[in-house]
């Protein structure tokens, strides 16, 4: 009885526990270069929007819960806005607009290490005509981290997570098509 007693309260302090991860500044690093014109749409986190976990919370297979420091839409938002001006295009006044919704952006810590996915749907519509003229999923590379790292570690990770997806979309041909009219 003592040793269910003590796995009991065991489980509820791991559930309980949660971390903060400070992802709040993001510098730009991709190094695609071409000049267009893009106007920053409205970005969404899908798992937030169908209830499964919070607006500033990261999907987890772990017992605790991982949350950043702003919205996850919005830092994917942010984080695409820096990396479309490093890249060369003008944001505003422009016929092209730029959506995104996070699919998944997961950290699987069940083992020895942490396994990230970051999926993300950018759709570029025409803003005179309202036609979508691009809507892909873009799935960032496979990164895998230490399990016991420190929170500026993983801050580190998500970013980087947010800069592939970014690379794979700007690198794709039909994106730059879109975003290179005039």
């Amino acid at each position: 009885m003592k040793k269910l007693l003590l796995t009991g309260l065991a489980c509820a302090l791991l559930v309980g526990c949660s971390t903060t991860l400070p992802v709040s500044s993001y510098t730009p690093q991709n190094y695609t270069r071409f000049a267009g014109s893009a106007e920053i749409d409205k970005f969404h986190y899908q798992p937030y929007e169908q209830g499964k976990v919070a607006s500033n919370q990261m999907q987890s297979t772990a017992l605790g819960q991982i949350f950043v420091s702003s919205d996850v839409a919005d830092l994917a938002q942010r984080g695409t806005a820096l990396e479309l001006e490093k890249t060369g295009i003008t944001l505003g006044n422009s016929n092209v607009k730029l959506s995104g919704t996070v699919k998944e952006f997961k950290m699987d810590d069940l083992g020895y290490s942490v396994d990230w996915t970051y999926i993300i749907n950018y759709t570029l519509t025409d803003k005179r005509t309202a036609a979508t003229l691009l809507s892909k999923d873009y799935s960032a590379d496979k990164k895998k981290t230490g399990k016991f790292g420190l929170p500026i570690d993983y801050a580190n990770a998500a970013n980087d997570m947010i800069l592939s997806g970014y690379n794979k979309f700007i690198t794709d041909p039909d994106v730059r098509k879109v975003l290179e009219k005039k």
